[in-house]
């Protein structure tokens, strides 16, 4: 942690001296999760304050003030696990491997298909009916989401197989 970072988590804790390790990992991993509270807590706001906007048809600098502040945090901490290796989990064996890929496979189709329909529920329903617009729901929508699902679906999958390695021991 450099010298601002540590002068700023003094500050915002509230402590003067140097904490042992056992109180700094309570304090890690409190702030963590407050830290995932609050961004799922700014996407729930920032969702309620986008109908509002499309409701009055205007975009505010609210919802896009709360859209970069997530947008930050999101690509911060993707940035820094990624440098620092720890986002990969390493298998020794192919057994415990192939359960994990079977896992991650398994995650990512249900996170796509999930996706997938609010993408076409708020899209296709609830964005229209808020703006007073009529629900055009035909088959060229159906698909444009089905493909927009798979290629989630698959962009998801191949994230989190790209963070799986197998090692091998010679």
């Amino acid at each position: 942690m450099n010298k601002l970072e540590n002068k700023l988590l003094k500050h915002y804790i509230g402590y003067v001296e140097e904490r042992d390790e056992y109180q700094q990992g309570i304090i890690n991993e409190t702030l963590t999760t407050a830290n995932l509270y609050t961004f799922y807590l700014l996407t729930i706001c920032m969702l309620v304050s986008l109908i509002f906007d499309s409701i009055n048809h205007k975009l505010t600098f609210g919802t896009f003030a709360m859209f970069f502040i997530q947008q930050f945090n999101a690509y911060y901490i993707l940035i820094k696990l990624r440098k620092s290796g720890v986002d990969k989990t390493e298998f020794d064996d192919n057994a415990t491997y192939s359960t994990q890929l079977k896992k991650s496979k398994k995650q990512t189709i249900i996170a796509a298909i999930q996706w997938g329909f609010s993408m076409l529920v708020m899209m296709e329903y609830i964005f229209p009916t808020l703006l007073g617009e009529r629900i055009n729901i035909g088959l060229f929508q159906i698909i444009v989401w089905i493909c927009a699902t798979l290629f989630f679906g698959t962009s998801c999958y191949i994230i989190a197989k790209s963070k799986l390695k197998k090692v091998d021991n010679d």
